[in-house]
């Protein structure tokens, strides 16, 4: 019976299925092609994007400015080049203060003759009323031991003791990026990050299309079997 019915594995190695198996195999890889598509679609990376600060959503406070609290900040990204910011104290009429990043510089040279410009100038009072985009404050980093108003990071909590290390100081929640420049500074761009999201539809098409690949191979699989059934059922017919 061996010699009429032969077993799955002798069926499959004929030219006829081993023919089958290959397009099944094609089948089965523009499948899981079309699924590897639907996947890159169903999950979106984070995307960071350079929003100028005028183009944000603003506010407008009353401020005087601080011109004897001045500090520049490193590693300031402006539509991906590395600069400087210049920020300052300012305070309301309650003494509440209020830090401003006034602007964005290439260069360092640039941001601390901004800073030396500000530090002399005598008009406080031109920055009133100051419109800009509320920005969260960072965590603290060690200032610059050899230029002590050298700072890496807008720390609100480190640059209220700067601004008043004997008292203390009434201070709003976060700092404000001022929409236009000034001192011959650039407008900072705000960077937002837009978060990693779930197409829902894409995910179920992938898992769609890896059932169809997975099937195409069953498929074979079946047809095969199926042959040798009915090489079986014939045999065991001849034999009676």
């Amino acid at each position: 019976m061996s010699n009429k019915a032969p077993n799955f594995f002798r069926l499959a190695v004929r030219p006829k299925w081993i023919g089958a198996l290959l397009l099944s195999l094609a089948v089965a890889a523009l499948f899981a092609a079309l699924g590897q598509w639907q996947l890159d679609r169903a999950f979106t990376k984070d995307n960071a994007k350079f929003v100028s600060a005028a183009q944000t959503k603003q506010v407008t406070l009353d401020l005087s400015l601080d011109t004897n609290h001045a500090y520049v900040v490193t590693d300031r990204l402006q539509n991906s080049n590395k600069g400087f910011w210049l920020v300052a104290n300012a305070t309301d009429q309650h003494m509440r203060s209020t830090t401003l990043a006034l602007g964005w510089a290439p260069s360092l040279e640039q941001a601390e003759k901004a800073r030396t410009n500000l530090m002399s100038s005598m008009q406080a009072q031109a920055f009133l009323p100051v419109t800009g985009t509320y920005l969260p404050s960072e965590p603290p980093q060690p200032a610059d031991s050899s230029k002590p108003y050298l700072l890496k990071s807008v720390s609100l909590a480190q640059l209220i003791n700067l601004y008043s290390p004997n008292q203390t100081m009434a201070s709003n929640s976060q700092y404000l990026a001022v929409a236009k420049g000034d001192f011959g500074l650039q407008s900072i761009s705000v960077t937002y990050v837009t978060p990693a999201s779930i197409n829902w539809l894409s995910a179920f098409y992938f898992l769609e299309w890896t059932l169809f690949a997975g099937f195409a191979v069953f498929l074979w699989w079946r047809l095969v079997k199926d042959e040798q059934l009915r090489l079986t059922a014939e045999a065991q017919a001849d034999e009676r």
